[in-house]
Formats: structure tokens, sequence, C-alpha cells
């Protein structure tokens, strides 16, 4: 019988059902999470080999970010709540630039490592401070910069469409390709109407199962690799070398920081308000110093900066669950999965149109979720439309003309190079524009 003295977000639940919530916030988390090293890895030209470990250590990390942000494992920096934590997209695009303008993918990956650290400093140092500046981010620009976000990620469901025809304008698409991804995307449409409760939060993996059975029926599955990785490998820090430190991929890596921070303090909110635990100010400051120090770690073990999962926080909703200690096992089932080579080994074996064919739904999630937030927003008597509209407009942007900012200089080629930066930068600086006197004033 449960304890009536425990608040929900502190019971401890009983092992099966703490396995089984636990499990399904990992599978939705690693679904939410490969995306990230996939698409830098396809931006980048990565191998087989450092696709697979890049995998591990961006799901590794995601584990550690979790516990931290479940248990007080750090004294007095952990906000305890069930926040699934994750890879943040927004460093997607900085990545790839990153690896692709370095000497070499070791160098490449030396400086995300060095800018990962940095902005992890920053975030943690700054979180005292941080609730003072956040009412300049307000939902206009936290749901503007989520459909942003989405936005720029969408060209490369069409990437993932063409697979090794993709960035080439001349070419057509395959017909076998076309066919599977269609019927993957018809698929996913159809168990999406009539499956319900757990079936109906775990669509994109049942759709992810029956796209790689196509797949292998057509004969378009490699398990080469999978078969040449260890089942158990250690993921240590500084994989790729010593940390190198570059000023123009720092600042990129410090405004995708800050980006991140207001993601993460929309996503806190809405969790402490379904788990019924106040949002003080010392809860907000550790919920950004548990973001800053698992950006730290995470750069410390060769991932990217992590994020918490706006999907994770739908499970967590509906199912009405609120213990974070279901979290934590999620936490220790990503660090699991982030030893295991051979599972990073078939997700990149997957082959890209069977991605494609969800590429839709796994970045149309995100647009919906912008848009959700939006609801919060008034649009009368002020110009909040048009900073969506213009905000969304530059973000597109570099997906048209790559080339676009070739003749600028470095740091504005990595900036406003970057779709997502770039939209989010105009959001809030459109706002301040225009809403300054209410931003001022504390109002929403």
């Amino acid at each position: 019988m449960k304890n009536d003295q425990i608040p929900e977000v502190d019971e401890k639940l009983p092992v099966k059902k703490n396995l089984l919530l636990g499990f399904q916030h990992t599978i939705i988390a690693v679904l939410a999470a490969i995306p990230v090293p996939l698409l830098i890895a396809a931006n980048s030209g990565l191998s087989s080999e450092e696709t697979s470990f890049f995998i591990n250590a961006v799901i590794f990390g995601a584990g550690l970010s979790t516990l931290l942000a479940a248990l007080n494992i750090i004294p007095k920096t952990s906000p305890m709540i069930p926040m699934v934590m994750g890879a943040n997209f927004s460093v997607v695009p900085i990545a790839s630039t990153t690896l692709n303008d370095a000497s070499s993918t070791e160098v490449g990956f030396q400086i995300i490592a060095g800018s990962t650290m940095i902005v992890g400093i920053f975030c943690f140092l700054a979180a005292p401070f941080w609730i003072k500046l956040q009412r300049f981010f307000p939902p206009l620009v936290v749901g503007t910069n989520l459909i942003v976000l989405g936005v720029s990620l969408l060209p490369n469901t069409f990437h993932w469409l063409m697979g090794a025809k993709a960035h080439n304008l001349t070419e057509s698409m395959d017909l076998t390709p076309l066919l599977m991804a269609l019927t993957i995307f018809v698929f996913h449409l159809i168990i999406s109407k009539y499956f319900k409760g757990l079936l109906g939060n775990l669509t994109i993996l049942i759709a992810l199962v029956f796209g790689t059975l196509l797949a292998i029926f057509l004969g378009m599955m490699d398990f080469t690799p999978v078969g040449q990785e260890a089942w158990f490998g250690l993921n240590i820090p500084f994989h790729y070398g010593l940390p190198k430190f570059d000023l123009t991929a720092t600042i990129s890596f410090l405004i995708a920081m800050i980006l991140g921070m207001v993601e993460i303090s929309g996503t806190a909110m809405g969790i402490h308000d379904i788990v019924e635990k106040e949002m003080t100010k010392n809860q907000f400051s550790r919920v950004l110093k548990t973001l800053g120090i698992g950006t730290f770690i995470s750069g410390l073990f060769n991932g990217v900066q992590p994020t918490a999962f706006v999907q994770n926080v739908g499970i967590l909703d509906l199912s009405k669950i609120k213990s974070r200690f279901a979290i934590v096992t999620s936490g220790l089932m990503l660090l699991l999965i982030g030893f295991i080579p051979k599972f990073s080994a078939l997700i990149s074996a997957i082959p890209d149109p069977v991605l494609g064919g969800l590429g839709f739904a796994i970045f149309g999630i995100i647009i919906g979720s912008g848009i959700n937030i939006l609801k919060q927003v008034s649009f009368e008597g002020n110009q909040n439309m048009l900073i969506i509209g213009l905000s969304v407009g530059i973000c597109m942007l570099p997906s048209v003309y790559p080339n676009f900012y070739a003749n600028f200089p470095d740091i504005i080629q990595n900036i406003l190079g970057s779709g997502i930066l770039a939209g989010s930068l105009t959001a809030i600086t459109l706002n301040l524009f225009f809403n300054f006197k209410e931003l001022r004033n504390g109002a929403n």
C-alpha cells in the first residue's frame, strides 16, 4: 500500500511495475536520441565503426544525465524529478560542420569534446542567475524555437529517403527504396490511428521493427558490421584524444547551449506541474546545474549536449505514474545499452530509407510540441505572428541555399549557416524588439 506521507514523485514502485515503466521510457529515449548521432554521422561521412561508437557514447551520456536528474548523486545539484535526458538536436549542424572542417575525424571529435565541456561549465555557473533571464524566453520564443528545430531537421528525412544519392540534386529516387519508405510511412499512420495505451506510445518503435524486417526481406540489410562488433565495450573518456579548444566552434556550441537551457526550462516546468512538485528558484537552479554537469560529462565521454525529451514527458503524463525511480531504472538501462556495441552497430545497419519512412513522424513531433506551446501565446494587438513567420523563414534559408553564407567569416557561417541557430536567434531578437516593454515588466 502506498504511504500517503510520501510524495508520488518519491514513491518506490514494485519491481515489476518499475521495470516495465522504465523499459517504456528507455525505448522512447533511444528512439529520440539515435537520430542525432546518425544525422551527424551521415553529414560528416563517419565510418560504420565510428558511427556505432558515437551512438553508444550518446546513449551512455543520456543514461548518466538521466540518473543525475532523478537522484541526488552530486549533493545539492539534482532536482530529483522524473526527467529523461538525451541528445540535443541543436548541435547537429554545429557538430557536423566541426567534423567536416577539421583536419581529421579525431581532431573534430577533440574540438567537439572541448567545446561541450566548456559550455557545460558555463551552464552550471549560470544556473543560479538563469531564472532572472527566464522572462526573456516566454512561450512565444520556446514554441517558435521548437518549430524552427523541427523544420530545420525535416530535410534530413529527404536525405534518408535518397540514401546514397542524398545531397545530389540531379538524382532521382530509386523505386524500391521509395516503395519501402512509403510502406513504412503508411504502416505507421495506420497503427498510430488504432493503437492505444502502451502500444500507442511505441508506434515509432513498432514501425521501425517492421521497416527493418522489410529491409531484411528485400536484401537491403548488411549485418557484417554487427557481427564484427563485440557484445561489451567500454566508453572511456577522451576516446579520440585530449580535448582541443576552438573559439568559433565554442561560440556556436554556446549558442546551442543557451537554446538548450531555454528548452529544458520549459520542459522542467511541465514536469514539475505533472508530478505536483513546486518549481522554486532552487529547483530551477538545480535543473540547470544538472544540465551543466551532464553536458560536461557527455563531452568527457565523447558525446554531445543532452536535453530533456518532450516525448518522455508525454509518456509521464499519459501513464499517470510520477515516480522518479522508474526514470532511475530507465537511466540504468540506457547506461547498459551504452556498453553494448552490437546494439549501436545494428542501429547503424538500418538502411536510410527505413529511417526516411519515419522521419516525418520523428521530426513532426517536435513541430507539434512547439505548436502546442504556442497555444499559450496571445496574437491580438502584437507582431507575434510575424516573429514566428520570419523565424521559420530564416531557418529554411541554409536548407535551400547551403552555400549562402560561404563568403562570410567562419563564425558567421557556423551560426547563420545553421538553420536551427539562425531561426532561434531570429525569434529571440525579434521578441526583444517587439515585446521588450512587456518582457521588462515580467509579462509573458
